[in-house]
């Protein structure tokens, strides 16, 4: 372990000041700029005694080496000794080096990245940013949230100490449709305001069921500032068949499917994607015909509320479709573990003739996949586990899929997902390889954000279950 002392940076500065005073000399010709010079360089010391006194309450981002450190570089590992300078990884030495972290052939791996979840319950959510980053979570997606809930949390996110977060807030549906009744459960426990109107309209969701309804509705959410738009397809083929049958509950309704392509083009044109819960094959055919830039759930999600596998079984030319129009799938299979200890034949059902099968045809098809769970309370590790359940992607694909491209895809404007020179100064370093094995995920031993160690609280490490918090919302 070493470290700099502020002489030292002191020399540093002044080496790069007096080169400056040469070029200014070498420009002029002569040496009356002496009496410029001799302020600055008053000016310099006293910039650099200021800043050695701050540095001792609250110090720039350290340099750090890293030593005997294997890193991930997508498909295996690499031996060597890497660099953060300003919060970003560097392959060659800085001038100086703050501290020196051995990290005793410990396998050093990106963060990994939440690519569906719902933080719903604000009073909770520094319970939820130390769950997630004691998992090594670091990224994100919120699918859909309510603005009364995000502003109770916004300063609590986004920074150096906790997770980053991105959300689409309000989304688009249709009249009594999901998630209408997610929406009346956090009325009932007092989360959200108990005189909101029945619907919801305009304060949980934006209910449609016109183009000129979209149109009223869009600058509103414009005005929330969304990383995203969200809409909701739930067996749209039966749109209307579900709209006018009274027994059919919200969790088996959505918006109108013609309304779709509407949304897409506003979504477009104000340089927003447009990410649409699907269920069934119809579902997933309807929204790659609109245009939209992702589907935010398998095809194959909801055979619970209606229970028939031919209504989720894509077709070749379905993942075709996907692939060609760069459409993304987000996998929210995290159910299927549970799934298979309280129903063991819809399990094989579910995973046999429909995940697996939608599986093979979209990864023939190029279609990119990512992950998220969807699982309240709960973070992506558990995603991981129900993946491997379906047989086709080895530990390694999975931790890339996740490391890589779904944290790509929710901060695409970031240089993030990788451990090369100039990327962000986020990884973990865990004691046994996650590649090998996603169970040695709990072996984590540092975690460095921004090109600093952060702490988490003991309990949220070792949590009795996968949940972040205990208890009713």
């Amino acid at each position: 372990m070493s470290r700099v002392s502020i002489k030292t940076r002191v020399f540093y500065y002044f080496t790069g000041l007096a080169n400056l005073h040469g070029a200014i000399l070498a420009l002029d010709g002569t040496q009356n700029n002496e009496t410029f010079m001799k302020p600055l360089m008053l000016t310099a010391v006293v910039a650099v005694l200021l800043g050695a006194t701050v540095a001792e309450t609250g110090p720039p981002t350290p340099n750090y080496a890293f030593v005997n450190g294997q890193w991930w570089n997508g498909s295996g590992y690499e031996q060597r000794t890497v660099y953060t300078v300003n919060g970003m990884i560097k392959w060659k030495r800085p001038a100086y080096i703050d501290q020196t972290f051995d990290l005793h052939g410990g396998f050093v791996i990106p963060p990994l990245a939440e690519g569906h979840n719902h933080w719903m319950e604000p009073s909770k959510v520094d319970d939820y940013n130390a769950c997630y980053l004691a998992d090594g979570v670091y990224y994100v997606r919120d699918m859909a949230n309510i603005p009364f809930l995000v502003d109770q949390f916004r300063d609590k996110v986004n920074l150096p100490t906790s997770v980053d977060w991105v959300s689409a807030l309000t989304p688009f549906t249709g009249p009594g449709a999901h998630p209408a009744e997610v929406i009346e459960g956090f009325v009932h426990f007092g989360i959200l305001p108990k005189d909101w109107k029945p619907d919801y309209d305009k304060q949980a969701e934006f209910v449609v069921r016109t183009e000129k309804d979209i149109d009223e509705r869009f600058p509103l959410l414009l005005e929330q500032h969304p990383a995203y738009v969200k809409a909701f397809l739930l067996f749209s083929d039966r749109y209307e068949e579900n709209l006018n049958d009274p027994s059919i509950k919200a969790d088996a309704r959505g918006m109108d499917p013609k309304l779709l392509p509407h949304l897409v083009k506003l979504a477009h044109a104000a340089g927003l994607k447009v990410i649409v819960h699907i269920y069934s094959a119809a579902d997933f055919r309807n929204a790659v015909a609109a245009g939209v830039d992702e589907v935010a759930h398998f095809p194959g999600n909801g055979y619970g509320v209606i229970k028939s596998p031919e209504l989720f079984q894509i077709t070749a030319e379905d993942a075709k479709a996907a692939a060609k129009a760069h459409i993304s799938v987000t996998t929210t299979l995290a159910w299927l573990g549970e799934y298979k200890e309280k129903n063991p034949s819809s399990y094989e059902i579910t995973r046999d003739q429909i995940l697996i099968p939608n599986m093979k045809l979209l990864r023939a098809a190029g279609v990119r996949i990512l992950i998220g769970s969807d699982k309240a309370r709960r973070d992506v590790v558990p995603e991981l586990h129900s993946l491997r359940l379906l047989g086709m992607l080895s530990d390694a694909e999975l931790l890339r899929m996740d490391t890589e491209t779904t944290a790509q895809a929710i901060f695409p404007d970031r240089k993030i997902g990788k451990l090369q020179d100039g990327y962000e100064a986020n990884f973990l370093v865990l004691d046994r390889d996650p590649a090998a094995n996603l169970e040695n995920l709990s072996s984590i031993s540092m975690r460095v954000k921004q090109g600093r160690r952060i702490s988490v609280p003991a309990s949220a490490v070792s949590r009795p279950s996968p949940d972040c918090v205990q208890g009713k919302p």
